[in-house]
């Protein structure tokens, strides 16, 4: 590493003063965006032995900083926090392998949706695993986002609508069509709107449903979506 400043700055990670590691670890997470690939790797090599470090806000800032070095080496290091006590810590996990992208990351994910946080509390790790698949957007995602469809929560039926529509493979239709009658309406929306974002013309059925729901808001975006889907055939 021949950078100075970051050998400087990376003698802060080693601090038993907490402030000063964070100090250190957020300096070093915003000169390292700017470095070439190896560079970026090296950084990830210091960030390491923080992965399972005392303070459970050392341990989540580890990984806001891996997700936006964004690096495939980070995978690794997110890999051993994924059983963090922390909740906060294992939603940041999921967050920062949707941000690096790579679809090494799928069986952790798959792990992660495992979750047993429960529904009211503030940090739905399982919502942030099908944010990130939908991040990656590779179709091997999309056995996780099928368990998924039938969560309890229905923030998480959310975000597992918005994923298979990022995702965008035809094999997501069918698990859409399971939310179609969903109890919540903002997910029977975003059911619509991946349908057309999909653009398949076996979403057409669904959509035909959709546009008749009984909440006007979901009908309109479901006549929308019906719509632009229509004009791609």
């Amino acid at each position: 590493m021949k950078n100075e400043k970051l050998e400087e700055v990376s003698k802060g990670l080693s601090s038993e003063n907490p402030k000063e590691c964070l100090k250190a670890l957020k300096e070093l997470t915003e000169i390292a965006v700017n470095l070439n690939y190896e560079n970026k790797e090296e950084v990830v090599k210091l960030f390491s032995p923080l992965a399972q470090d005392k303070e459970a806000f050392i341990r989540w800032n580890v990984a806001i900083a891996l997700g936006k070095i964004a690096h495939p080496s980070g995978i690794k290091v997110l890999e051993k926090m994924a059983d963090d006590e922390h909740a906060n810590v294992r939603f940041r996990v999921a967050l920062a392998l949707g941000l690096i992208g790579n679809k090494d990351a799928i069986p952790i994910l798959e792990k992660l949706s495992n979750d047993s946080y429960k529904i009211g509390e503030h940090l739905p790790v399982r919502a942030f695993v099908a944010l990130a698949l939908g991040n990656i957007g590779h179709e091997d995602g999309i056995k996780v986002l099928a368990k998924l469809v039938e969560d309890e929560d229905p923030v998480v039926r959310w975000h597992v609508a918005v994923a298979l529509g990022d995702i965008g493979h035809k094999d997501c239709v069918q698990y859409l069509a399971k939310l179609m009658d969903d109890t919540i309406p903002f997910v029977r929306a975003h059911t619509a709107i991946a349908l057309a974002e999909i653009g398949h013309e076996s979403g057409l059925q669904y959509l035909e449903k959709l546009a008749k729901d009984s909440n006007t808001r979901v009908a309109k975006i479901a006549n929308e979506s019906l719509e632009l889907l229509k004009s791609l055939f």
